[in-house]
């Protein structure tokens, strides 16, 4: 079955007037980079980014997230028959891939102190965008159920929505605008719509929670890791963010990510919106003699970050990745 994704169109969907009117998915490529990936490198590529970018943290980016950069033009490159769908304030709009080859055209960047003067804009052709489901009702951010909206967001560029729950169905019901009471009933569902009722406040998503979760344990751990000298000199970890920008940075990783762990691709799951404690997200440090900053901190599931401990992170990928091929050759 064809994915879903959910989109943004370049930094804060700068780049949405040109998808809308060109009807194409949009995003960018840094200049000093897309020579890479156009001719398939992708070591030459994460190398590169490692030494010359930086995210919109303004910090170098991790390996994972530089190779998620890199599979990003891939897939946009590769779509064809998938569902896009792309909230842009209230409104929530939708397409649907359509086979052709990339179009490139340079153009000012709209961040030049992160990404230089000049981007390369790559563009695929899609159907044009509506704001309609498939009866012609208006699809509205404000309409949608509050479980819904969830999963109908990203920090990322684009991800592909998990169907482990029917999310992607879910899209597909939405936009061609057939009934969803189905899921509606389900536990999640309910749950979060009783939530909603009695909190007439924000109400948070599973990530944010997560997010929240994350920062504390970590502020947590720093605080009680400064070298002190109890039986023995705990390990001194340190931190220049504050909960704000911790939980900023965690839901950037889990967006840059796609949602999953950054050691074995599995899926990440967050508070309330997963019933398996062992693969709920958790806060890991690259470099584990290191500290918990922007540059040294992945997000994992809760079991792998058990696993690796004080392991150095490149051993931890390659037992992962020996793991994964014996059981392949089965």
């Amino acid at each position: 079955m064809k994915r879903v994704y959910i989109a943004n169109h370049g930094q804060g969907n700068s780049l949405w007037p040109m998808a809308k009117a060109n009807s194409t998915l949009v995003t960018f490529a840094k200049k000093g980079l897309h020579d890479y990936w156009k001719a398939g490198d992708r070591d030459g590529y994460i190398a590169k980014a490692l030494e010359s970018s930086v995210t919109i943290l303004g910090v170098r980016p991790t390996r994972p997230t530089a190779g998620r950069w890199y599979n990003l033009f891939d897939e946009l490159r590769d779509t064809e028959g998938d569902v896009w769908i792309s909230r842009q304030g209230d409104e929530i709009w939708w397409t649907v891939s359509e086979p052709g080859q990339l179009r490139e055209s340079l153009q000012p960047a709209d961040r030049p102190d992160l990404h230089g003067p000049e981007v390369w804009v790559l563009e695929k052709p899609c159907r044009p965008w509506s704001d309609r489901d498939g009866q012609g009702r208006p699809l509205r951010w404000s309409a949608v159920h509050r479980k819904a909206q969830d999963f109908l967001s990203t920090e990322a560029t684009f991800q592909t929505l998990n169907n482990d729950r029917g999310y992607a169905d879910y899209a597909r019901a939405l936009v061609a605008g057939d009934p969803l009471d189905v899921w509606h009933a389900q536990p999640l569902f309910t749950a979060k719509a009783a939530e909603a009722k009695r909190n007439l406040g924000r109400i948070f998503s599973p990530k944010e929670k997560s997010a929240a979760e994350m920062a504390s344990t970590m502020l947590g751990t720093v605080a009680q890791a400064n070298g002190q000298i109890v039986e023995r000199r705990v390990k001194e970890k340190t931190t220049t963010l504050s909960r704000e920008e911790c939980e900023a940075l965690i839901l950037r990783l889990m967006g840059e990510q796609e949602d999953r762990c950054a050691l074995t691709g599995l899926p990440l799951g967050y508070v309330g919106d997963c019933d398996d404690k062992q693969m709920l997200a958790s806060l890991d440090r690259i470099d584990s003699g290191g500290h918990y900053t922007p540059d040294n901190v992945q997000v994992v599931c809760r079991f792998i970050n058990r696993w690796k401990g004080a392991d150095d992170d490149q051993l931890a990928r390659r037992l992962i990745g020996a793991l994964r091929s014996g059981i392949t050759r089965q």
